[in-house]
């Protein structure tokens, strides 16, 4: 399961949406639909993942909105 961010906004240069993946800089794929362009942002960022593990670099960890604290309500 892809557990990356994924922010879609249209670019009326290239004429088709552009995908982002914020915990990688830099990495930006596009597609004439949002469903396009996301596919391939997941594509490219797994490759690109797979590129950094072959490389001995840290992958980057998946943003979270919140942690989930155990609360003692006793």
């Amino acid at each position: 399961m892809f557990k990356y961010s994924i922010n879609l906004v249209w670019s009326e240069n290239d004429e088709s949406y552009v995908a982002t993946i914020p915990e990688f800089p830099g990495l930006s794929a596009f597609g004439k639909t949002l469903e396009s362009a996301m596919k391939e942002a997941i594509i490219a960022c797994e490759l690109f993942i797979e590129e950094m593990i072959k490389d001995g670099e840290e992958i980057p960890k998946p943003a979270t909105i919140y942690k989930h604290k155990e609360v003692n309500f006793a």
